[in-house]
């Protein structure tokens, strides 16, 4: 590691407007991510498959690669030019998105949905290295509130427009028979949610620029050494955040992939009903709590906790316990949609509180490579876990159609609980880790 000379902060206004630009990224990215949490009876009738197969289509399929190449995306990021990685990520999810209308079996969307997670692999590792780059460190927890409202936008928009996409799907066969009178509506659905994608990444490579590093930057002999060395200084600090963190995405992803299922098979909404009614009632909700995550944690700090970011993604997991469970469980679905929205409010604090935290004990050279575990860890477990698992209990242990709530409600109460109790125990060492860093 060598000390880079100290960059001219770019302008308040530029900064802003290339979050805006992730952000819109970040949203597009989740969109294309779980907008198939909503075609799960039309996939299961064309293409023959049950809930396992299903989870396995939105986790580990996606997973793997994106878990895979995280640590070499890292190491990439942290020393070449991080612009074209996050332009030709993006080209490459929105093209792996419209591809999987063409597949006709579990396997060839299994592969799709394989080059989707390729590419969205570098987005967190560039966008928060460059969010780092283009704030100071007192202002960067906004900035990453702001970012992580992308992660709302897309799941809300993934709700609502799956939905609209399906309605609009029968309007173009109807009228366009020519170019879509031969497919049919989840088809169409994937084509409309990954074109968007195509588009940005034209604003992309016209207007986003690279920003000088701050403080350390990685040079010379590409190594992982470094980052074991923070780990194997700050285990506490750095086991037990990132544990607790990956709790908390676990039961996300299990909301993401498997609430829509929840209305649908429970309490007999349509897929259209459900998607847009989740994703208008929540949209307000979500994206008040993600930017309003940056500056709790900000307040947080002011009033002398080092361990914010800490204190933050506990309040997440308090409310996957609080509020995530009765939703499941709840006889009628007006009251599963009230717990659902009083924890939107708290869903996100989790990843705002990841990207503030680690770039708080973590020095620049290393940042994109320890984002990049998080990734694999969030990936493979998180990722993975929150989809299979309810599948899997909901095929083998609560079976039949109603078996969707309580399967949902056992992930959130066991990882919401592990999870406030093992980020209580990071307290301590994460405050030491900070004060080393100032």
């Amino acid at each position: 590691m060598n000390q880079a000379a100290s960059p001219r902060t770019p302008s308040a206004a530029y900064a802003w407007y290339a979050v805006a630009l992730l952000t819109f990224a970040y949203a597009l990215a989740i969109l294309d991510r779980v907008s198939i949490s909503l075609l799960i009876v039309p996939l299961q009738k064309a293409l023959h498959i049950h809930d396992t197969e299903f989870g396995l289509l939105q986790g580990m399929a996606f997973s793997i690669v994106y878990s895979l190449l995280g640590l070499p995306l890292g190491l990439m990021v942290d020393r070449a030019r991080r612009v074209p990685i996050m332009l030709g990520g993006l080209v490459l999810w929105s093209l792996a998105t419209i591809g999987c209308s063409l597949a006709q079996s579990f396997w060839q969307l299994f592969m799709a949905r394989m080059l989707v997670g390729v590419g969205e692999a570098c987005l967190v590792p560039v966008a928060t290295s460059l969010i780092a780059d283009l704030f100071t460190p007192e202002s960067r927890p906004k900035a990453y509130g702001v970012f992580v409202t992308g992660s709302t936008l897309g799941t809300a928009a993934a709700m609502a427009l799956s939905g609209v996409f399906l309605g609009w799907a029968d309007g173009l066969i109807a009228g366009l028979p020519a170019l879509f009178g031969a497919m049919q509506p989840w088809q169409i659905v994937f084509i409309l949610c990954g074109a968007p994608g195509l588009v940005l990444g034209l604003v992309l490579a016209l207007t986003l620029r690279e920003p000088p590093r701050r403080g350390e930057v990685a040079k010379g002999a590409i190594s992982l050494a470094p980052v074991w060395r923070l780990f194997a200084a700050r285990p506490r600090a750095y086991g037990c955040f990132l544990l607790g963190s990956v709790l908390n995405l676990t039961c996300v992803y299990a909301i993401v992939g498997w609430f829509p299922a929840l209305f649908i098979r429970v309490h007999g909404w349509s897929a259209g009903y459900t998607g847009k009614l989740l994703g208008i009632s929540s949209l307000p909700i979500s994206i008040f709590a993600a930017a309003n995550s940056g500056w709790v944690i900000v307040a947080l700090a002011k009033r002398g906790h080092r361990d914010a970011p800490v204190l933050v993604a506990g309040a997440c997991a308090a409310s996957m316990v609080l509020f995530g469970v009765p939703a499941c469980l709840a006889p009628s679905a007006w009251v599963a949609l009230g717990g659902y929205l009083l924890n939107a409010f708290f869903v996100n604090w989790n990843t705002s509180a990841v990207y503030a935290g680690l770039a708080q004990i973590t020095p620049n050279g290393a940042r994109a490579q320890v984002m990049a575990v998080h990734t694999i860890l969030s990936g493979l477990v998180a990722l993975t876990a929150g989809n299979a698992i309810v599948g899997a209990l909901s095929d083998h242990v609560f079976t039949g159609p109603k078996g969707i709530g309580p399967a949902l409600g056992t992930v959130f109460l066991l990882c919401g609980l592990g999870s406030l109790g093992v980020l209580m125990a990071a307290r301590g060492a994460f405050r030491e880790a900070v004060a080393a860093q100032e």
